[in-house]
């Protein structure tokens, strides 16, 4: 199928379309946070919204705070007011080069299409009179589509052998036990047509990525890209794949390699740790245009859970067991040189038997500063900063596996009450009555400030949970418990 055209004019009409719903949502108060405009004006665009988003950042039309609030520069506000049209419109020309077509091949591009539609059925009787006594016309080559008439051309068809009048009977020697059925008529009583087979529902199809996988409609989004659901097609695998194109929108394209040098080291070294307590990471593909990677499909987040809580956490023994699966991951991961630095909900993940998952390892680390490479300070508004130690909110150089004991810590309590502890804030048992009074302590350390006095790693803070369930509860330190029934069905 032909893509359709893309001009000049229609790319900058939309262009401006982006900078007047900016004005619109600065005089009404609503966000004009980079990935809410995407979300919202993305479906009404020809080209991806990046494309746009960046020419008006490159000519100054647009700016981005801190927090990736955009706004209208005075060049801009003048624009929209109708000033400098037509010198918008050569820098979107000039901008949008290898994506848009000049006038002649859009209008080349349109009267090509011509070239591929059928031409119209012959009548009934015509049609079957030319089958009864002529054979097949010489197929000629398409004619060029164009916009001007040109003359007719009438085909050359070779003279035929003079044919009875269609009245006339057939003299020919031809078997009469049953009718010749014509082509165009039904056929005869004699020749039961088949019986129909059901028709085969067709299977949902997707969009097509790398040759390899189907991406199908979106599952979630954060501040940084999209997860989707897909399928791997050699293998019929329902999969997820999250694209992480919105990253850039923090970026200049001079640092955009240095992103993706951070990413890929990130992804590469999550998928060398195969554990229970991990989502798996199956693929990357940083180097295309829209950078993603797959990972195995999970079902809802930490943060859904909570919700539905309703402020009160979830029970207590999800909340203990899942609290020993993100500790044995991130033990796992730990031994082998991986750290986290991301905790929350939201990267707190569920497979189909409702075992919680550690996702997106060391995305801070990705779009951290770092001044000798251009690095700016990025403020992403993810809500995440509760659950950081400290040191990594003062980007110590020494932050180690002590600041996922403590970003655990603040999960496991919230886990419990259904709140986030302050520094004065009461202890888990005094909460939630359901809460085993031996976590208190151990929730006290894993959330001091102060790394000399916390847990210095997970086996360390694991020898102290097994001594506060003398009666095995949850088995022994090594010893981890997994749920086996399937949530679906």
């Amino acid at each position: 199928m032909l893509k359709p055209a893309v001009n000049r004019d229609t790319v900058s009409g939309e262009a401006l379309f982006i900078l007047r719903n900016l004005r619109e949502n600065g005089r009404l108060g609503r966000s004009n946070k980079l990935a809410d405009v995407k979300a919202a004006l993305e479906p009404s665009v020809s080209l991806e919204f990046d494309s746009y988003f960046f020419f008006l950042r490159k000519f100054h039309y647009i700016a981005m705070d801190r927090e990736a609030q955009l706004k209208l520069t005075d060049q801009g506000e003048r624009v929209v007011d109708g000033d400098a049209l037509e010198k918008f419109s050569t820098e979107v020309g000039e901008f949008f080069a290898d994506q848009i077509l000049g006038e002649e091949e859009a209008t080349q591009a349109g009267d090509d299409l011509s070239t591929y539609l059928p031409p119209p059925p012959p009548e009934p009787e015509e049609a079957e009179l030319s089958r009864a006594s002529a054979p097949p016309p010489i197929p000629l080559p398409p004619a060029r589509a164009s916009r001007t008439a040109l003359p007719t051309v009438e085909p050359i068809i070779p003279p035929m052998p003079a044919v009875a009048p269609v009245s006339a009977p057939i003299t020919a020697s031809i078997p009469t036990t049953a009718p010749i059925p014509s082509i165009t008529s039904p056929l005869s009583p004699s020749m039961p047509p088949p019986a129909a087979s059901p028709a085969a529902p067709a299977a949902p199809k997707g969009i097509e990525l790398d040759m390899r996988y189907q991406k199908f409609d979106p599952i979630g989004s954060g501040p940084l890209g999209t997860v989707f659901k897909g399928r791997f097609n050699s293998l019929g695998l329902d999969i997820s794949i999250k694209e992480l194109k919105d990253i850039f929108g923090y970026f200049s394209f001079l640092q955009r390699g240095e992103v993706l040098k951070r990413l890929k080291k990130e992804l590469c070294a999550q998928a060398q740790v195969r554990h229970a307590g991990i989502a798996q990471i199956i693929d990357q593909n940083v180097d295309s245009a829209r950078p993603y990677f797959v990972v195995e499909l999970l079902r809802g987040s930490l943060k859904e859970k909570l919700e539905a809580g309703g402020g009160k956490g979830v029970p207590v023994q999800h909340a203990l067991r899942w609290f020993l699966q993100l500790a044995y991951g991130l033990r796992a991961s730990h031994n082998a040189g991986l750290t986290h630095h991301n905790l929350k909900p939201e990267n707190i993940l569920f497979d189909g038997y409702g075992n919680a998952k550690l996702a997106d390892f060391g995305l801070g680390r990705v779009i951290e500063v770092d001044a000798t490479k251009g690095m700016p300070q990025v403020f992403m508004g993810t809500g995440g900063m509760v659950y950081m130690a400290p040191e990594l909110i003062h980007r110590s150089k020494d932050a180690g596996p002590a600041a996922d004991v403590y970003g655990l810590g603040i999960l496991l309590y919230e886990m419990l009450t259904g709140q986030i502890p302050g520094r004065r804030s009461p202890l888990p048992s005094e909460v939630n009555t359901d809460a085993p009074s031996g976590l208190d302590s151990i929730f006290d350390r894993m959330t001091q400030d102060k790394q000399a006095q916390r847990y210095p790693d997970i086996d360390a803070m694991l020898e102290d949970v097994y001594k506060a369930f003398p009666d095995k509860e949850y088995l022994e330190k090594g010893d981890l418990v997994l749920s086996s029934e399937s949530l679906e069905g």
